[in-house]
């Protein structure tokens, strides 16, 4: 009996070496590869950033299916049959995996057209801040905070990208009614001097600023002034609390109530 169980033990034993060899391997083939893609510091911009995800992602799916290819020779599987019965397959694959074709699809729409690009921000839905990477099947963006969000490319339907042009910010200041309103607009206004005047956002900051008054008033005996921020999109957040601040300081000096 040991020594006819021993044969077939030493050719499993064979296979799973070769098997295990074969992905080994490819794991290594494919982060040599990607590690020879590097992008000149010339050229390293956001339509470089994203070309490179490109080559990377077509280099892995190109390695693997060489590696799988391989494995199914080795455990001497046929794929004769296999690749004339494709057509079968492919629809019974379309019918259930029809969400991961979409998102394979909208990924390369994604990846090959210049709407966007990785470092860009953007807002998808309820989802908002920089590209941190574009895949053939998810889109990655990490928010303000640092959260981040793993987007299916079949659900990006509409993107709003804030990074092809300046961003232009309202800034809503609820006061009551019944305060000077001259000395609240000068008060804003003075605001906005002093934050271009700030040493780690001015040079983040355009043309354009502006207070443009009186946007509407309230039932409850409060009126709402709007200041105008132009500002780099990656910035509008904190461009607004320094302005929110300024506002804030510039009142209790003028001793102006807010609503």
């Amino acid at each position: 009996m040991p020594d006819i169980n021993l044969p077939i033990s030493q050719e499993m034993a064979g296979t799973l070496f070769s098997v295990s060899s074969i992905l080994l391997i490819a794991i290594v083939i494919d982060k040599v590869l990607r590690l020879f893609i590097k992008i000149p510091k010339s050229l390293d911009n956001r339509r470089a950033r994203t070309y490179a995800t490109i080559l990377h992602s077509a280099i892995r799916i190109a390695v693997y299916t060489i590696a799988l290819y391989l494995i199914l020779t080795t455990l001497k599987i046929d794929i004769t049959p296999l690749l004339a019965s494709a057509g079968i397959i492919g629809v019974s694959i379309g019918i259930s995996a029809r969400t991961i074709i979409e998102d394979l699809i909208n990924g390369i729409f994604l990846l090959t057209q210049d709407s966007i690009a990785v470092g860009d921000y953007i807002k998808v839905d309820d989802a908002e801040g920089e590209i941190e990477k574009i895949g053939f099947k998810t889109l990655t963006i990490r928010g303000d905070s640092g959260e981040l969000y793993i987007i299916p490319n079949g659900q990006v339907k509409k993107v709003i990208n804030f990074s092809r042009h300046k961003s232009y910010m309202n800034v809503d200041i609820p006061v009551k009614s019944d305060q000077d309103i001259d000395l609240t607009i000068n008060a804003m206004q003075d605001a906005l001097k002093e934050l271009g005047k700030d040493k780690e956002l001015s040079d983040f900051l355009f043309p354009g600023l502006s207070v443009k008054g009186i946007e509407e008033f309230k039932v409850d005996g409060k009126m709402i002034l709007r200041g105008k921020i132009v500002t780099s999109p990656g910035l509008r957040a904190s461009v607004a609390r320094k302005y929110r601040y300024l506002v804030k300081k510039n009142f209790e000096k003028n001793k102006i109530t807010l609503g």
